[in-house]
């Protein structure tokens, strides 16, 4: 594995001991499949984050929103992911994934894909941002990308090479984040603000569900049971830091 430009720093990352690592995968044919579908809901409310911005206030705003994307239903921008596989379906064809810079904010917040993906950066804002993307289990920046004016572009592929977590942070706007989970392997999701998520296309076996939204040292964990032609229904409600 080609080792990655690194800047040691502090690891204060949100992402805390996120491992995505997992055994060799191989595509192969699918015979009787089955899938996991659920709901991740908040357990609590949604803090109000009064932090006040004080600075670009005409592209920014003025407080800091939060990052909880939580509605009556559901819980979004967690990334679910079955952890272990070694075999079945294909990985996607289209490997390239987008993250825009609107209004001092990172979109998407929370994305996820596989291996080898490109990455393309916009900055739709006219401010000042500087992106950098860290190694979320090291601390390491991989890349910085400084943005002078609305409409610049940036493709990268070192951002989604191997399986890990990559934290978005903005010099400029230390609240603006974002996070880049790279698999792998196909099963995977990331919930709406329903909260809603399904992976399918799964053997039939016993698997463990990965829960993970930012700012928990760890993922929760569910074991599964996928029948063939069945479908495994998953209901959580988690509490956030």
């Amino acid at each position: 594995m080609a080792k990655r430009r690194a800047a040691r720093r502090a690891n204060d990352s949100a992402a805390g001991a996120v491992d995505l690592a997992s055994p060799a995968y191989t595509p192969s044919e699918l015979g009787a499949i089955g899938k996991v579908r659920g709901t991740i809901r908040l357990d609590g409310v949604v803090p109000v984050d009064t932090t006040p911005i004080t600075v670009d206030n005409k592209v920014c705003g003025t407080h800091v929103p939060t990052a909880i994307d939580a509605t009556a239903t559901g819980l979004g921008d967690i990334i679910v992911w079955i952890s272990g596989v070694t075999t079945g379906k294909a990985l996607p064809i289209n490997r390239r994934v987008e993250l825009s810079s609107e209004n001092c904010q990172l979109d998407p917040r929370v994305q996820a894909t596989v291996s080898q993906s490109a990455v393309n950066v916009f900055n739709d804002d006219k401010a000042l941002h500087t992106l950098v993307f860290l190694e979320a289990s090291t601390g390491d920046t991989i890349q910085r990308m400084p943005f002078f004016n609305s409409g610049q572009v940036v493709a990268s592929e070192k951002l989604a090479k191997h399986a890990g977590v990559v934290e978005v942070r903005c010099v400029q706007h230390p609240w603006s984040r974002a996070f880049i989970a790279t698999f792998n392997h196909p099963y995977f999701a990331v919930t709406e603000n329903d909260g809603k998520f399904a992976i399918d296309s799964l053997p039939p076996g016993s698997y463990t569900l990965n829960v993970w939204h930012e700012g928990m040292k760890e993922p929760i964990t569910q074991a599964v049971q996928v029948a063939a032609n069945g479908e495994a229904t998953v209901d959580l409600a988690i509490k956030l830091p």
